[in-house]
């Protein structure tokens, strides 16, 4: 693809093959840094763009100390790469209109496969620098056959499988469609499911999303504070955007820098010190490893992400319950109340964390009914659930169902946890013994998916042999 005469600098294409493809990153990061200057992107001195000093691919790096609350850099609105800024913005509309509520991200990827193929896109040096497709190396570019040895019982594999299904179904039904009835606007390297797959994954790791009910003033992607939306605004997230230069920071889970939104533009603002040679890091909020690795690619060594979770299924719980207090019939009635009550749902699960059971208020009120004998499970529904009105906090305001508080617990409680946590870990992939030494031994040897994978499964198992250990 020819560069716009503008430019000035040549694109990957135009460059000479004899050159190496670090002088090719370089003169694509040298152009797209351009680009931002022209567009008065406003990138403090104290910062630069590099690849050599980024823990991945590009990053930045602090050449000055920085105090907190600094703006590192802002991106202009207009800059922003969405379905309403694309060269095709008035097309993409009839496309927004037609799919209406079922749109989700198509327009999105819609205006990405168009500015992709199109040299004269005015997003061109930022397309150009990313996505790098061959690092962008999201578990839905892994074989089954890797997902299922490397992932197996983590819960990445069965998230990959469902975004697999919907990715084709949504390409077919929706986006091919439409691009099949304005072949004037989309060529046909647009309709490839290979590079909408590509555009997909690009989103899921580079995107950012405005909160909605906060679209001025707030936090960006991975602010935490997406809960904190009115339980009537739950579903009405505005659509993902690309925002240029704010993607390239890395992530960790103790950040340094967090973007912003505003009214004119979106700022990346320090969050604390930072000193000379450090790199910035923004966070994509409170991600546990394996949703770091469905969603951008890799993964936290165990103990750096301190937001890393393992699912416990409904149906793990259920079972443990039914071999701990038997009682077929009665079992049967406890399980069908908690449905009526909204709670204990098949196909969903409780989230174990770093500190103990996070959705414990739910689990907590599962337990005392799948525990209660006839008697008391009489009594309990002909209250409708109300049987137990006091708070089951502890003075100090603490859940009972930290790993603080676990070994308090009744005796029967802590027979069905440390049973669900069993059948867990036995359903997690590898050997854990030489998951074990490959921590130890810095797993030097491992490619970037085995290793990715290891630090998911690892991380894993901690917590629930933590949650063994408490109910001891």
């Amino acid at each position: 693809m020819a560069a716009p005469g503008k430019r000035g600098l040549e694109t990957a294409e135009d460059v000479p093959a004899k050159l190496s493809a670090l002088n090719v990153a370089k003169i694509k990061l040298s152009s797209f840094l351009q680009w931002c200057k022209e567009r008065k992107f406003n990138v403090s001195p104290k910062v630069c763009v590099e690849r050599e000093r980024a823990c991945a691919q590009y990053g930045m790096v602090v050449t000055e100390d920085i105090p907190g609350g600094e703006v590192l850099f802002c991106i202009p609105r207009p800059f922003l790469l969405s379905p309403e800024t694309s060269t095709i913005a008035h097309i993409l509309q009839q496309a927004q209109k037609e799919m209406g509520d079922e749109a989700g991200w198509v327009p999105l990827l819609l205006a990405l496969v168009y500015e992709y193929n199109n040299s004269q896109s005015p997003w061109r040096p930022y397309l150009d620098l990313v996505p790098d497709f061959s690092q962008l190396d999201l578990p839905m570019f892994w074989t089954s056959e890797e997902r299922d040895t490397l992932l197996k019982g983590t819960g990445v594999e069965e998230a990959v499988t469902r975004d697999l299904t919907m990715m084709e179904t949504d390409f077919n039904t929706k986006a091919l469609t439409f691009m099949q009835q304005h072949t004037d606007t989309f060529s046909p390297a647009c309709q490839s499911f290979e590079l909408y797959k590509k555009m997909v994954a690009f989103v899921m790791a580079y995107s950012f999303t405005e909160p909605a009910g906060k679209a001025r003033g707030a936090d960006g992607k991975g602010d935490g504070n997406e809960e904190d939306s009115d339980d009537e605004n739950e579903g009405s997230s505005p659509p993902p955007m690309m925002v240029p230069l704010a993607d390239i920071l890395n992530h960790v889970a103790k950040n340094n820098a967090q973007l912003t939104f505003h009214e004119e533009a979106l700022l990346m603002v320090s969050t604390r010190n930072i000193k000379k040679g450090e790199e910035v890091f923004n966070t994509y909020g409170e991600v546990a490893n394996k949703h770091l690795l469905h969603m951008y690619g890799f993964a936290e060594r165990y103990p750096a992400n301190h937001y890393d979770t393992v699912d416990i299924p409904v149906s793990v719980v259920t079972s443990a319950a039914q071999s701990e207090m038997g009682e077929p019939e009665l079992m049967a009635a406890k399980l069908n109340f908690l449905q009526e009550q909204d709670l204990h749902q098949e196909g969903e699960s409780y989230v174990l964390g770093m500190e103990g059971i996070l959705t414990d208020d739910e689990m907590q009120a599962v337990l005392k009914v799948l525990v209660m004998s006839a008697e008391e499970f009489k009594e309990h529904t002909e209250k409708e659930g109300w049987s137990d009105a006091e708070s089951d906090e502890n003075d100090d305001g603490s859940s009972p169902l930290s790993f603080e508080k676990i070994p308090n617990l009744h005796s029967c409680w802590k027979r069905i946890l440390s049973r669900c946590a069993e059948v867990c870990l036995s359903q997690i992939g590898g050997d854990e013994k030489k998951d074990t030494s490959a921590m130890e031994s810095g797993e030097t040897q491992l490619s970037s998916r085995a290793r990715y994978a290891l630090y998911v499964r690892y991380g894993q198992r901690k917590l629930l042999h933590k949650l063994v250990q408490a109910c001891r």
